[in-house]
């Protein structure tokens, strides 16, 4: 994941898409449909009746391994054809995710148009695509290419989306950590070592642009264990008006952004 994100800062001209309901693309073996059974009921006043699975699911151990072999499988037919779109697919894929750059709008076009392709020859649509490039946007919409905002016209601003965790700003081409979740969690007011440790395991940072500002509740945490604090008793007076500091100051990690490009101005 961490290659992937860091490899989606170094090109000019970034663009994302994911593909369309892709486990359930995937048929499962006859021999193993038997063990995703399932009841079901059309009316709750009969007896329910015994269904099972003929796709994969979702939240399977072994879906992601069936999701990566089969696109893997389908690329392969293109790796002659397509050669740097081929490599480009192998890397740049995160399960059902593609994040991608290229130095220039052309190029990115290009390799747009060639994954349409690959993942249409297997039955799968790449969707919901975004980029940094208005140009490249208003190409896309030219070529019938499903963007994330079709029905807006191109000169609408766009929120933010998720690029693995973290929010891409398109418009201005910025990345950051967007707090929404964390404060709502926080909200339940708990102050206890427990709680503490909760909010830290919560903080998803790949690339460390928060460092400065989790390694403090981090330190916080440390000090209770120094201090041989329970973790569900009441903390130390001092520590909690640290932790309280923290948590008024998380309300502005939104403020905290940085370019997506690498060279970028």
């Amino acid at each position: 994941m961490l290659e992937l994100l860091l490899r989606f800062r170094k090109n000019p001209v970034a663009f994302t898409a994911d593909v369309k309901s892709a486990f359930l693309q995937i048929e499962l073996d006859l021999r193993d449909r038997e063990f995703t059974r399932f009841f079901w009921t059309d009316n709750l006043n009969n007896n329910p009746y015994v269904l099972n699975f003929t796709r994969v699911l979702f939240g399977l151990r072994p879906s992601p391994y069936l999701l990566a072999a089969t696109l893997k499988h389908h690329f392969k037919k293109y790796k002659e054809q397509y050669p740097h779109t081929f490599d480009l697919l192998n890397s740049s894929i995160y399960v059902d995710d593609f994040i991608c750059g290229r130095n220039d709008v052309p190029d990115a076009l290009r390799t747009t148009l060639e994954c349409l392709q690959i993942f249409s020859d297997a039955s799968m649509l790449l969707r919901k695509w975004r980029t940094n490039s208005k140009q490249l946007d208003l190409l896309w919409q030219q070529e019938g290419v499903e963007t994330e905002f079709s029905e807006t016209s191109a000169t609408d601003l766009k929120p933010p989306i998720k690029v693995l965790g973290l929010a891409w700003d398109s418009e201005k081409d910025l990345i950051y950590f967007d707090p929404k979740d964390l404060l709502k969690f926080m909200s339940r007011k708990t102050e206890s070592k427990r709680f503490i440790l909760s909010v830290v395991g919560r903080i998803f940072d790949p690339i460390g642009i928060l460092g400065p500002f989790v390694i403090k509740l981090k330190c916080l945490l440390q000090d209770l264990w120094t201090l041989g604090v329970d973790w569900d008793s009441e903390l130390p007076p001092k520590l909690r008006h640290k932790w309280q500091q923290w948590s008024s100051e998380a309300e502005g990690l939104t403020e905290i952004k940085i370019p997506r490009f690498y060279l970028g101005t």
